[in-house]
């Protein structure tokens, strides 16, 4: 039964005041005034704030035992998701730890090799790649945790890395040392003006979305993916209707899910493996060019075990 507490106790009040002024024979008038809107405006502000005083009390009270009981559901919900998405998520973790354990190899390698030779490309992109290893990481982190939109939110800047990445390396030296040197700016994309396809850019600024224009890598697919995470991030109306994690149409979902994992899963792992190959192509290191085009190999892996689950929970709910 829907029920406004506030306003239940408040009409109490009121017919307590008013029987109580009727047995004490105040005149119509008097009790018309003290019923004015005015006073009881003031007195249902006052009701509020009085009952929020002891509201807050009670939840200061109360906030062990509530927020006990929310883990013990978080656990067991973490729990059953592990059991489900158990060998995709360990997929995910073997490529962050195969891919950060080659990326300390190949930096070895550069250092002891080319020492104080070493050009701001190589700095430029190393700085880049470890950057997408802490988001990557974040993204699978958010993934066990039933975070889908949030992954998917995450794989966002992994994408912006990748093509600057790209671009980086396309346009090579001069390029790297000016996205250094703007780090302490506040320019976005002004670095980006030393590359030859901007040498003749008259607007005054330059967008991602120039940037993107000019690199291969970002194809329309990877645009269309682009373009709709935007909408996820934004406060638009497409990513407030729609969740990856569940069908917003009978109910809205709150909190953690156990669907949805895969698009950010797949896609984080092909940003990650575009920005390490990047980087590891700057020197020539045979042991590099290994594991990049293993982790290419792996990227099958883990499109693999996240469909088999995908389509292991579509089935059960097919025959439901």
């Amino acid at each position: 039964m829907a029920r406004d507490l506030m306003h239940d106790i408040m009409e109490q009040v009121i017919e307590e005041v008013v029987i109580e002024e009727v047995r004490n024979g105040v005149p119509d008038e008097k009790l018309d005034e003290r019923l004015s809107q005015d006073n009881i405006s003031t007195a249902y502000k006052n009701l509020i704030e009085k009952a929020s005083d002891d509201s807050l009390e009670t939840i200061e009270n109360i906030m062990y035992e509530k927020v006990l009981e929310e883990r013990t559901y978080a656990d067991i919900f973490l729990a059953r998701q592990n059991q489900k998405w158990c060998k995709a998520f360990v997929a995910s973790d073997a490529m962050y730890i195969c891919v950060l354990e080659s990326a300390e190899l190949y930096t070895d390698y550069v250092n002891e090799v080319y020492g104080q030779d070493i050009c701001q490309l190589f700095h430029a992109l190393r700085y880049i790649h470890g950057r997408a290893l802490q988001i990557y990481l974040e993204i699978v982190c958010l993934n066990k945790n039933g975070f889908a939109d949030g992954a998917y939110a995450r794989w966002r800047s992994l994408y912006e890395l990748s093509i600057m990445s790209a671009f980086i390396k396309k346009y090579g030296e001069n390029v790297a040392k000016a996205f250094i040197k703007s780090a302490n700016t506040d320019d976005r994309y002004e670095w980006a003006r030393e590359a030859d396809c901007f040498k003749d850019y008259n607007r005054k600024y330059i967008t991602f979305s120039a940037i993107q224009d000019n690199c291969e890598l970002a194809t329309k697919e990877w645009k269309k993916e682009y373009n709709f995470v935007n909408q996820l991030v934004h406060a638009s109306p497409q990513g407030t209707m729609y969740r990856l994690g569940g069908d917003t149409s009978y109910s809205l979902p709150v909190g953690r899910t156990d669907f949805g994992m895969t698009i950010s899963a797949i896609q984080s792992a092909i940003s990650l493996s575009q920005i390490t190959a990047n980087f590891f192509t700057i020197y020539s290191h045979g042991d590099s060019i290994l594991a990049m085009v293993t982790f290419h190999k792996w990227i099958e892996k883990i499109i693999e075990y996240y469909k088999a689950v995908e389509n292991y929970t579509n089935d059960i709910k097919n025959n439901q």
